[in-house]
């Protein structure tokens, strides 16, 4: 890797955390998990699949009329996205 692709790396890293901040902050403008946690989603699991899953915890949040904490809405998001890569693995062992 060169010094380059690195900085490109990092900066589209920084692009999909600050991207799923202020997302998460559009559906969520009463309280906010952080860049810190939206980084360890990001090691976890695809930018896209974040994105689907902090739209199923607005989805759910709705559902409770505005109910949910930060706590309930960080693990119901982390629970969501877990779920869809188990699947996806599951879906991609199959294939193989």
């Amino acid at each position: 890797m060169t010094p380059q692709e690195l900085r490109e790396q990092m900066n589209k890293r920084r692009e999909e955390v600050t991207a799923l901040c202020q997302f998460w902050y559009s559906l969520f403008p009463e309280f906010s998990p952080g860049a810190n946690q939206m980084g360890v989603w990001l090691d976890l699991h695809t930018f896209e699949r974040m994105v689907d899953a902090i739209k199923r915890t607005a989805a759910k949040n709705a559902k409770l009329n505005g109910a949910m904490t930060l706590e309930h809405a960080v693990r119901f998001c982390s629970k969501v996205a877990n779920v869809r890569k188990t699947k996806q693995d599951a879906v991609e062992s199959v294939a193989a």
